[in-house]
């Protein structure tokens, strides 16, 4: 029996180091990036608030990146973009000594996997308007785990967002816009947006033909606990200075000519109307394009409007001119003028014919010729009224244009 027992004592140790050979070789068989995870996820809940102190927020950094930019709707007061989206957060529950894992200081992991933030864009309206835990697995994002714990999320769509949009110096103008990111009230998992931390470059931004980036900021939104990320934007003005500012000022010195054109050729109106019609057609597709509000009128459009105006002033006053151009004094005919009331003479007799025939004579070319003052003197008025409406013309002409230019300029 006493020998026995120490047989059984050395079974069981032999039995132990066995096992723990067989341990050691397991591991040893397995990569060190594995293991790391391992150690990581073995007790991890991806639903679980990642502080160990359950009140304090979580701190979260939102870093965006514009790629290009699809398009500026100022009708609909849009802007469409393509961006790259950072969210990055603290997770507490995933941190490590990278010097005990071969100097591993970062995985690569499926989002699905770990904690992640509710964050949305106020300001979206194209469907991607947040960023939950069910949204990154429907999508099959990843995610970068750092040794610090800090947690890097990335995301590339294309944004719709609403601007509010100011044309007062079109085509001149500069737009201003901004994505509102905020979290949503979750007391639970509270967030806390950090404004200091976070950045919006446009390293990566490709140049459009239409506007230029001018800058991009980060701010503190006027909600709590929210971010700014504003970006401004210049138009490239010589397409439309070439395709619609010069078109409307040639039109506009155009429609003063019309005052040049001889009375007697007739057309006058013919030109006037063309022009008006022409104007209108303008303002019709420059109202097309301006968004439908009574905040923020393009002076420029003021500046179509007022030469619409004088184009139809032109057409009416055109008509009252050739009016009085060919107004004229009736002449009765040489049988009329026979009859004189109380002094028309009836006779047979020849000598009193011929003597009546020559009173009626002088009668009609007398009156020929005061027709013919007549019309010279309307004549007169109407080319005079014609020169005075063509200054009066080029005067708010001038004007306009000036009170115009100084206003965009300004």
């Amino acid at each position: 029996m006493g020998i026995q027992k120490p047989i059984l004592i050395l079974t069981i140790i032999c039995a132990f180091s066995f096992l723990t050979k067989t341990k050691c070789q397991e591991n040893d068989s397995l990569d060190t990036e594995t293991v790391l995870h391992m150690k990581l996820f073995k007790e991890y809940n991806n639903y679980r608030k990642p502080v160990h102190v359950y009140n304090q927020p979580v701190p979260v950094s939102i870093h965006l990146y514009p790629l290009s930019l699809l398009g500026l709707d100022l009708k609909s007061q849009t802007l469409h973009m393509a961006v790259w989206m950072q969210i990055v957060w603290l997770d507490e529950y995933l941190t490590w000594n990278f010097s005990e894992f071969d100097n591993i200081k970062s995985l690569r992991l499926p989002a699905s996997q770990v904690w992640i933030p509710q964050v949305c864009n106020l300001k979206e309206i194209s469907g991607r308007r947040c960023v939950t835990f069910g949204s990154v697995m429907n999508s099959g994002s990843e995610v970068g785990v750092f040794s610090t714990g800090h947690v890097m999320l990335s995301e590339t769509y294309d944004s719709t967002i609403l601007c509010k949009f100011d044309v007062r110096k079109y085509p001149f103008d500069t737009q201003r816009c901004s994505f509102t990111i905020v979290s949503p009230d979750d007391h639970s998992h509270t967030l806390n947006m950090m404004a200091n931390t976070s950045s919006f470059q446009s390293i990566f931004f490709t140049s459009n033909e239409e506007w230029d980036l001018i800058s991009t900021s980060v701010q503190e939104g006027d909600d709590y606990d929210s971010i700014e990320m504003v970006i401004i934007l210049q138009r490239r003005p010589l397409f439309t200075i070439l395709t619609v500012v010069l078109p409307m000022i040639i039109l506009s010195v155009m429609n003063t000519f019309c005052y040049l054109l001889p009375i007697e050729s007739g057309e006058k109106i013919g030109m006037s109307v063309a022009i008006f019609l022409t104007f209108a057609i303008f303002g019709s597709v420059l109202s097309d394009t301006m968004p439908k509000n009574s905040e923020n009128i393009s002076r420029f459009t003021v500046y179509v409007t007022t030469q619409i105006f004088l184009s139809g002033v032109t057409v009416v006053m055109g008509t009252i001119v050739l009016h009085l151009f060919h107004k004229n004094v009736i002449i009765p005919s040489p049988e009329s003028a026979m009859i004189t009331g109380n002094n028309t003479r009836y006779s047979t007799d020849e000598s009193a014919s011929k003597k009546s025939e020559k009173m009626i004579d002088g009668n009609h070319n007398g009156l020929h010729y005061l027709r013919a003052d007549q019309d010279e003197k309307w004549k007169t008025r109407a080319k005079r009224l014609d020169r005075v409406l063509m200054m009066i013309n080029i005067c708010v002409n001038v004007i306009s244009f000036v009170v115009c230019a100084a206003v965009v300029a300004s």
